[in-house]
């Protein structure tokens, strides 16, 4: 599996590193507004993609049972592993899903702050271009330059307000529920305005239903990851770093994105794709940091009352989770 083609990892790289730009351009009040939306997620914006790794692990996915089967063992990421990244709330049973239904083009739109007199072709098949978003909101020059598209009233401290959320919606599409296409999702738009709105609701599901979409979707042949893949990636070498003292993440609130590179800074990955599966092929059980441990067992989902699954809802699939198969 390649993981992109030539033109969609062009715009994808280019995309990312506008982002970061997007991001700077924000002031001190813009960045602290989009932090208390996003927590600790907006940091992996500064973590490298590592394509190698999220290949070879394809080669280990079932996607009948949504699991990796190594040589003596079974393992795959869990709820509250993700959770505990994304930091949305320390009691994962208590948050509310988010149920990402498309809005109509003006309703997209209208979210934007975009004058519905604006062509509707921007928006093709429920995605609009990165750059679409980008230069009417990614620096202070959109203001000016497209003034007219925008419901703006001349008025740049509206347009502020729109700045930042944009960027939630671009960070979303770009780093979270990326496609092949390096286009952003309409429904970004809505799952945005959904975090800002209910504080009490959860990316979290989303996020992992998605990962297992995008590992089955690569298993049948696809040639691109339409999932988290750095937080994908970043749970894998969670598990094959083994730290020297017992950890816990969902205690407090510490940003465990930000801390990531500290904790395994002493671990030496392969390189390359066949490094990475002639490695994972030889894994063993007692090799691996069962992360799980870091976690009380009172915040843990073991099960439904009925049943040894349940369903969760992604942005592009409905997947079924089955936590208790991978504990330890």
């Amino acid at each position: 599996m390649n993981t992109v083609q030539e033109s969609s990892q062009s715009i994808i790289e280019r995309s990312r590193l506008q982002l970061r730009r997007w991001w700077d351009d924000l002031d001190e009040d813009g960045r602290g507004w989009v932090k208390e939306q996003l927590g600790s997620l907006i940091d992996i914006m500064y973590i490298k993609p590592r394509e190698d790794l999220i290949e070879a692990l394809v080669a280990f996915w079932d996607p009948v049972h949504n699991v990796f089967y190594f040589s003596d063992f079974e393992l795959n990421s869990t709820l509250e592993e993700i959770s505990g990244y994304i930091d949305f709330g320390q009691e994962l049973r208590k948050q509310q899903l988010i149920f990402p239904r498309a809005p109509s083009v003006h309703k997209f739109f209208d979210l934007l702050n975009i004058s519905k007199q604006m062509n509707k072709a921007y928006v093709s098949k429920g995605c609009c271009s990165f750059c679409f978003l980008y230069y009417r909101f990614g620096h202070s020059a959109g203001f000016e330059t497209h003034e007219k598209g925008l419901n703006n009233r001349q008025d740049k401290s509206i347009w502020q307000i729109h700045h930042r959320f944009t960027f939630i919606v671009a960070f979303l599409g770009v780093m979270i529920f990326l496609n092949a296409e390096g286009t952003i999702d309409v429904r970004m738009a809505r799952i945005a305005q959904v975090l800002i709105d209910k504080k009490d609701h959860t990316l979290v599901p989303l996020v992992l239903a998605d990962i297992y979409w995008a590992l089955t979707l690569c298993k049948s042949g696809a040639q691109f990851f339409e999932g988290c893949q750095v937080l994908h990636q970043m749970w894998m070498i969670e598990h094959l770093c083994c730290h020297p003292k017992f950890m816990r993440y969902a205690s407090d609130r510490n940003n465990f994105i930000k801390k990531y590179e500290e904790r395994v800074e002493d671990y030496k990955p392969p390189e390359g794709f066949e490094a990475w599966v002639s490695y994972l092929r030889k894994l063993r059980a007692n090799q691996i940091e069962w992360t799980i441990g870091w976690l009380p067992e009172t915040k843990v989902i073991y099960m439904t009352a009925s049943k040894g699954y349940f369903m969760m809802m992604g942005v592009r699939s409905i997947q079924p989770y089955a936590p208790q198969s991978v504990l330890r």
